[in-house]
């Protein structure tokens, strides 16, 4: 079940059959691999955040993931949130190598959740299962994004 919401969420939903999102919708990095980094670079409004602020947000959270369940017990407790907000601009190199590490840290937590290590407690696995609400709530902030950056409603 965990693997299935963060496939699913991360690269995409089934096409007869999904959990979060629409069947057959992309997830959170197969949508952020369709933008460019001048698309993703451009903020929707005053004081909101780019796309490419939200991808380094999930990515952060994604490599904390990966440190913890590696053995750094300070992974959390070190975190600065607000540092991961501050990317707000990229160059297609930088957003190419934002989009890779992305990839790379969300495929190991997929492979995580094909056998749950014994070491995984209760928080550690609880946080995994929502990591997958949370790609699904950033997948919705950048459609939203998307159409307002198109002039949509």
């Amino acid at each position: 079940a965990l693997r299935t919401l963060l496939d699913e969420t991360m690269f995409g939903a089934k096409p007869n059959w999904s959990f979060v999102i629409n069947g057959g919708e992309p997830g959170l990095i197969a949508t952020l691999k369709g933008l460019t980094a001048a698309q993703a670079s451009r903020a929707p409004g005053p004081g909101r955040k780019p796309i490419v602020s939200h991808a380094n947000h999930v990515l952060y959270g994604y490599e904390l993931i990966n440190r913890a369940v590696a053995g750094d017990a300070k992974a959390f407790a070190e975190a600065d949130w607000d540092l991961a907000w501050k990317l707000e601009n990229v160059t297609e190199a930088q957003w190419t190598d934002l989009l890779q590490r992305l990839e790379t840290q969300g495929r190991k937590i997929l492979a995580l959740a094909e056998t749950i290590p014994s070491g995984i407690d209760e928080i550690m696995l609880t946080g995994l299962f929502g990591s997958a609400a949370h790609n699904a709530y950033h997948l919705g902030a950048i459609r939203q994004v998307l159409r307002d950056l198109e002039g949509g409603a």
